[in-house]
């Protein structure tokens, strides 16, 4: 078993993906996703703009970002997104442990693309957060946004 399918298979078990969907899902997976590479998240996600005809998957990987769409009439699995991560721009993500969830919004091919991750708990929001953080890195705060200038605290 390859590291694809190894890490795959555990995203999937931690998300509590159904293994028919999953199924569906892994074809378009494999068509852009290369057998060395490793999965960090695998969600059921949805868009929070209106567009909730279907059934969305969202593949996160060391490399790649891919987005697939299931049918709710035929059942036929069409891919969204397929960028790789150096062509995404302006990543941001919102962590609500409250509802739960974390919506995920980014640019790939110059269109803005927003997703909203369902989680189960807030354990499970705080982790989707920290593999988003640690694929993407935070932009970092720099101490004179944090300080009034002239009012040091120190």
């Amino acid at each position: 078993m390859d590291r694809f399918s190894r890490t795959l298979l555990s995203a999937a078990a931690e998300s509590g993906l159904a293994t028919i969907t999953l199924s569906r899902h892994v074809p378009s997976f494999r068509r852009s996703i290369h057998c060395d590479d490793e999965v960090v998240i695998l969600a059921h996600c949805l868009r929070p703009d209106g567009q909730l005809s279907g059934d969305h998957l969202l593949l996160l990987t060391r490399r790649h970002v891919i987005v697939t769409k299931q049918s709710r009439v035929l059942n036929r699995i069409k891919v969204e997104v397929d960028s790789g991560l150096a062509d995404l721009d302006d990543v941001r993500w919102s962590a609500d442990p409250n509802i739960p969830g974390v919506e995920v919004a980014f640019n790939a091919g110059g269109t803005r693309q927003r997703f909203w991750i369902d989680a189960q708990h807030g354990k499970q929001v705080w982790r989707l957060d920290a593999l988003l953080a640690k694929v993407f890195r935070r932009p970092s705060v720099s101490m004179a946004t944090l300080t009034p200038v002239g009012r040091g605290y120190f």
